[in-house]
């Protein structure tokens, strides 16, 4: 079965390769017309042109898009492409201007959708409508390119590349964008749209090392949901991810653009505050602890869960960034197993924290 997003991918690629036939076929029609009108080809051959140049590129983008995988679809018409490519070399007793540089525009445009694969094939598509018009139309050879077609040829020599290398830049923007899109989801909480812990260690590991390397003050903070598990035992997970949700909105909203916020693990976050000394890591904290009181107190409380913190500040004494987590760590550990609803600094429960409300 066909997947949505592989049928779409086919039919944007579908779209892509239209627009540039509609420019390289209609412009290579005036170079294989310019040979005709000095040869004085037949009716047969001129309608065949006229078809090839004006009426296949419409018919070319329904086939496609009609077959159940339209990528495949486009792909066989580059080779109808190629096949008559090679039929208009023949047909124009190998002129060599207009004969090269279909054969070259071609090839060009089969490398850029598949590479060299894609492009063998369509040598050996040239190769098949050579022969074919070797035996319908015969073989005669006038390879001189008069001034007429010398002129025919210059739009399409200047316009085509032009148009095959727009369409190029269009498709790595979009590939750099999407490249830029997925490097964000790597790095981030798909539920809460926080750093996740590996982006957010990365972080803390880079804080460091500025700071050893600077000299300056840097705290960390380890927040932690109080019985946040009750949420999901009587509500449900939908009500306790909806909780997570709420919870980071709310960090988002509490702390500087420059603070590195992420979800450490579960009902747990992290927080680094470049540049904050003890006491102003104590104030922010105290203030966000007094905020989540605020908002459980609520009648629709979107977090109805108090919360643990626990500081840690960076000194010079701690060899690597696991020991500072693990400090914080043992500060949270000392907040919940002295009640909750608190924190603690370093392993020392503030007198004013422990007295609520």
């Amino acid at each position: 079965m066909v997947t949505k997003s592989r049928a779409g991918q086919g039919k944007s690629f579908v779209e892509r390769i239209y627009r540039l036939r509609i420019a390289g076929l209609g412009l290579g029609f005036f170079c294989v017309a310019s040979v005709f009108a000095l040869q004085h080809r037949g009716i047969v051959l001129w309608s065949l042109l006229v078809f090839h140049g004006f009426v296949w590129p419409h018919v070319a983008r329904r086939a496609a898009l009609a077959c159940e995988i339209p990528y495949r679809g486009e792909r066989l018409n580059l080779m109808v492409d190629a096949m008559l490519g090679g039929f208009w070399v023949v047909a124009m007793r190998f002129n060599v201007l207009p004969s090269v540089l279909i054969l070259t525009m071609l090839s060009m445009n089969n490398i850029a959708a598949g590479g060299l694969r894609l492009f063998a094939r369509g040598v050996v598509a040239h190769g098949s409508g050579m022969l074919a018009a070797l035996v319908t139309v015969g073989f005669a050879f006038s390879p001189m390119s008069e001034m007429p077609t010398l002129l025919a040829c210059l739009p399409f020599l200047v316009v085509y590349p032009l148009a095959l290398g727009f369409a190029s830049y269009r498709l790595s923007e979009k590939l750099a964008q999407r490249t830029r899109e997925l490097e964000h989801l790597s790095r981030t909480d798909g539920l809460t749209r926080l750093w996740n812990r590996r982006h957010w260690e990365g972080l803390l590991a880079d804080e460091f090392e500025r700071c050893r390397a600077n000299r300056y003050a840097s705290c960390l903070l380890l927040i932690d949901l109080d019985h946040f598990k009750r949420i999901n035992d009587t509500r449900g997970h939908p009500a306790g991810d909806a909780v997570l949700q709420a919870f980071a909105d709310l960090l988002r909203g509490h702390f500087r653009t420059g603070d590195s916020i992420g979800r450490y693990g579960g009902e747990e976050f992290g927080v680094v505050l470049p540049g904050a000394t003890l006491r102003e890591a104590h104030t922010i904290a105290k203030a966000l602890v007094q905020r989540v009181r605020e908002k459980t107190k609520e009648a629709s409380a979107e977090c109805p869960c108090t919360i643990s913190v626990g500081i840690a500040q960076l000194t010079g004494d701690l060899p690597d960034y696991h020991t500072w987590l693990q400090e914080a760590d043992r500060s949270l550990y000392q907040a919940k197993a002295t009640g909750r609803d608190r924190i603690v600094v370093g392993g020392l429960v503030p007198v004013h924290e422990v007295a609520r409300g």
